[in-house]
């Protein structure tokens, strides 16, 4: 039976309807204990609020951006992409935009969405707000007219 999951790189993908508030698929890819050695292994894990529940099998509906956007992050895994730093987190976001002309706007706002939502997510309880940065890196054309930006937020 697999042991501790330690991953080594991790793409978050924010969950969109029917998830609570701040939840976000894992997309990690790492090692587990397997028996006496470790094994390379992929996995799909639920966030919430900033928190691997682990032991919860990920749902996401089918044929939406949501499942489109996890398995894109999994390309995305095996081509490298993904962080392991504890105050650092590669953010995967798709969006159908049916016009190119609207990319720019659509990635100011992807922007400020993920920026409010961690935010949110790294701010203890006493109210202390932390430096959170988001950058965006990368943007994919997916499919027609269906485009995946990713970021990097980071957390001090």
């Amino acid at each position: 039976m697999a042991q501790v999951f330690s991953p080594r790189r991790s793409i978050f993908v924010p969950a969109s309807g029917g998830h609570p508030k701040n939840t976000e698929y894992r997309v990690a890819w790492g090692f587990e204990q397997w028996g006496d050695s470790p094994v390379a292994v992929t996995k799909v894990q639920m966030v919430y609020d900033g928190r691997v529940a682990g032991m919860l099998s990920p749902s996401y509906p089918d044929n939406t951006l949501d499942e489109k956007a996890v398995i894109f992050a999994l390309k995305l895994l095996k081509e490298g992409w993904g962080t392991a730093m504890k105050k650092s987190k590669d953010v995967l976001v798709l969006r159908k935009i049916d016009s190119p002309e609207e990319v720019e706007a659509e990635i100011e706002k992807i922007e400020d969405q993920i920026h409010n939502m961690n935010l949110e997510i790294f701010t203890p309880s006493s109210g202390v707000s932390p430096v959170v940065s988001t950058e965006f890196k990368e943007k994919f054309l997916v499919e027609p007219s269906i485009y995946a930006f990713i970021f990097r937020v980071e957390v001090s």
